[in-house]
């Protein structure tokens, strides 16, 4: 592309030759009678400038030759031949030459600068937005993709060769071992550059640009200087991955020392209550009372059942963070989900009022029925530890479009907003020292967890002190039949959303 355009360049400086003296010489044909002859050559000279200005050296030249030959022509003594009888004749002709080839020289001077500036004008504007693109990626392989990509409009196929640029993955030892971790090496193989990018695992990537010959020092040092670009970014993005690494180790050890402080806390209250109240009967029973044996039984079982729910929480969480949680699907209604759920939830009431409103003739769905009551049934144990005695818990379950909508409304103190985006994070409790307990944190993620799985969503729907908290649970109800039609149930396929069927996965229940 590039040649085509200096060929058409130079044809149009060779026509600019030809058309500058042939206009000049129709003004001078229609000012002959009005002007004399040495006037005239002002023309010619005014041709020879432009054409001097507008092109190069030689054009500039043959401008002035035709012009003097045209001017010779028509306008001078003897007309219409080419005999020369004046000498000022001879002298336009040398003024006309002179002019051609000092104009030319210096305009030539001149459009190389401007042509120098304005290619280094446009050469700093590309390398502005090569860095720009490469300034948005923050994976070594989309890197170098778009760099690949960046690289092949700025060189043009007029000096790339047919090939188009590559990444290839070395397998030389010596390089790998020559080369260190991170860094970013260039060479030139004849007339092809190569970049060598090792990445943090000693992984060694080969970009290749095949150029055309002849490879001049300017095109040399414009792609070395693209080279130290890509060299930046690759640094930049080399940092963040290991930012990210670093990052990732310390939420590890953090998740990791909040697994221990709930054990040790949430675990160890319970077991302390057990062993207190079984150590009591077993040292005093003679001394006590059929009621108070009874009273320190119901709190082992109590304290028991609670142990019980806190590592099945664990044991749901280190499923869910592992991928193992795998769905068998069957059709359940939504009455029959919150039923179980509610089942669970009596032991732990201590007078707190249940209100339930279901809408009538809600569809059928196609789910883990065991997982969505263990995920009700987090929630609903959340607003039972918040909310007073005699206090409200409501149950709403709704349709609204293809959506089943479940929403658990507590009477409790509320969410402060600058605590929403982490409620649904492990181990993130609102424990208020040792009057209200926060928990382990893990219900309402594995809750979160569940309902992804499903294709649905956990959302904090309104909180405030004055009217509590309100979870809305969300399902798709995609695959949905009407109760009024339960034969459908026979040819209606999973969802897309359905894991195929694996490990048998039970939910927890107290009974």
């Amino acid at each position: 592309m590039l040649r085509n355009n200096n060929r058409i360049k130079r044809w149009r400086h060779w026509l600019l030759a030809l058309l500058a003296p042939l206009l000049a010489t129709l003004v001078c044909w229609f000012l002959a009678d009005y002007l004399p002859a040495a006037s005239l050559a002002l023309f010619y000279l005014a041709a020879v400038l432009l054409t001097a200005v507008s092109t190069a050296i030689r054009p500039a030249l043959l401008s002035a030759v035709l012009s003097f030959l045209a001017y010779n022509f028509f306008f001078t003594a003897p007309h219409f031949t080419l005999f020369i009888l004046h000498r000022e004749d001879i002298l336009t002709a040398s003024l006309l030459i002179l002019v051609a080839l000092v104009t030319g020289q210096l305009a030539a001077g001149l459009r190389e600068k401007v042509d120098a500036l304005q290619s280094s004008e446009r050469w700093t504007k590309q390398q502005m937005m090569l860095a720009q693109a490469l300034a948005s990626c923050m994976q070594a392989d989309e890197l170098m993709r778009i760099f690949l990509r960046e690289i092949q409009a700025l060189f043009k196929p007029d000096l790339l060769q047919a090939d188009t640029p590559a990444v290839t993955e070395s397998h030389n030892t010596n390089e790998r071992n020559r080369i260190k971790k991170g860094s970013l090496n260039s060479h030139w193989d004849n007339h092809c550059f190569h970049i060598l990018l090792c990445d943090n695992h000693h992984h060694l990537h080969d970009i290749q640009l095949p150029l055309k010959a002849p490879v001049n020092a300017w095109l040399k040092t414009r792609i070395e200087a693209t080279a130290e670009i890509l060299r930046l970014a690759w640094s930049r993005v080399l940092l963040v991955e290991n930012l990210q690494q670093e990052t990732v180790i310390k939420e590890r050890e953090q998740l990791r020392s909040a697994l221990l402080s709930s054990i040790s806390h949430d675990l160890r209250t319970p077991l302390a209550t057990m062993i207190g109240s079984v150590s009591s009967l077993c040292d005093l029973r003679p001394s006590l009372s059929e009621e108070q044996q009874d009273e320190l039984l119901r709190n082992t079982l109590s304290e028991a059942r609670r142990l019980d729910r806190y590592i099945q929480k664990l044991l749901d969480m280190t499923k869910i963070g592992q991928g193992e949680l795998k769905l068998e699907r069957d059709w359940a209604g939504i009455d029959d989900i919150l039923s179980v759920s509610l089942k669970r939830l009596q032991p732990l009431l201590d007078g707190q009022n249940i209100v339930i409103q279901i809408e009538p003739e809600l569809p059928l769905l196609y789910v883990h029925a065991a997982l969505l009551e263990q995920a009700t049934f987090n929630v609903l144990e959340n607003a039972v530890r918040y909310t007073p005695a005699g206090q409200n818990i409501q149950i709403i379950a709704h349709a609204s479009g293809n959506r089943l909508l479940i929403d658990i409304a507590d009477s409790g103190p509320g969410i402060p907003p600058e605590h929403w985006p982490h409620i649904f994070d492990m181990f993130f409790t609102l424990a208020k020292g040792d009057q209200q307990t926060g928990g382990t944190g893990l219900g309402l993620t594995i809750c979160q967890g569940i309902l992804a799985a499903h294709g649905g969503s956990a959302t904090i729907l309104y909180s405030s002190a004055e009217r509590g908290t309100c979870f809305r649970l969300s399902l798709p109800m995609d695959n949905a039949v009407p109760m009024n039609n339960p034969a459908a149930m026979d040819n209606t396929e999973p969802a897309d959303n359905a894991v195929p069927a694996g490990e048998r996965y039970d939910a927890h229940s107290d009974h």
